[in-house]
């Protein structure tokens, strides 16, 4: 089964497309990834067109979208192309955390016996971030200010080890903690082996609902100024 993955919930714009087969296996068909967080519409579309080289898209069976955590304007690109996808083609889309696919891209650090914790940069001076230990996600996701998020891990029994672009940013604030190599951003063939099991087994789509964890800078304007004469 052929499965289109989308991720806009960073700079780096992800578009894959991915084969599952029985067993819940992936492989990474074909794959473009664009880190630049200020044209996430425009690069999207040239990654979709990449991506397939040629290929109906008759042929997906699914989609797979990060949800975020993620800026509102970024984030939503994916999602609604996700929705439009599925809509046009009568496939399902399958939403995934995107903080998951930091996580579950580094499977083999997953497997030591520290706890790993993704970071991605939420702008504002503050990180996105959740926790796994083996794999599982057992906090988050949240939204922090780094040297707050580095309180908390302390707390912990065991350091965890720091995965993410946000973790690598804002370096500074994890004194004594250790960062992995990688990877920086979500991985599109990692969200595709978190949603691999619903895949095969053709489950109803799900409602997108994105992962915006703050409210938005726009807000509903006051009462108008009172004109005297």
């Amino acid at each position: 089964m052929l499965v289109l993955a989308l991720d806009t919930s960073s700079p780096a714009v992800s578009a894959a497309l991915v084969r599952v087969s029985a067993g819940s296996a992936v492989e990474l068909v074909a794959e473009c990834v664009v880190v630049d967080g200020r044209r996430h519409g425009e690069l999207l579309a040239q990654g979709l067109q990449q991506v397939l080289a040629g290929r109906p898209p008759t042929e997906l069976a699914a989609v797979v979208v990060g949800t975020g955590p993620g800026p509102f304007t970024g984030l939503r690109v994916g999602l609604v192309t996700a929705a439009a996808m599925s809509d046009a083609l009568s496939i399902p889309a399958y939403g995934v955390c995107s903080l998951d696919a930091v996580g579950a891209g580094s499977e083999a650090l997953l497997r030591e016996r520290r706890e790993v914790v993704a970071v991605t940069d939420a702008r504002r001076r503050e990180v996105y971030w959740a926790r796994y230990d083996g794999g599982a996600r057992v906090a988050g996701p949240a939204v922090a200010g780094p040297a707050d998020l580095a309180d908390q891990l302390r707390a912990l029994a065991v350091p965890p080890l720091l995965v993410g672009a946000g973790a690598v940013l804002h370096r500074d604030a994890f004194p004594g903690f250790e960062l992995a190599v990688g990877p920086l951003h979500p991985s599109p063939l990692a969200l595709v082996q978190r949603a691999a099991t619903r895949v095969l087994a053709r489950e109803p789509a799900d409602l997108l609902t994105p992962l915006y964890l703050r409210r938005p800078d726009a807000v509903e304007p006051g009462a108008g100024k009172r004109v005297t004469a």
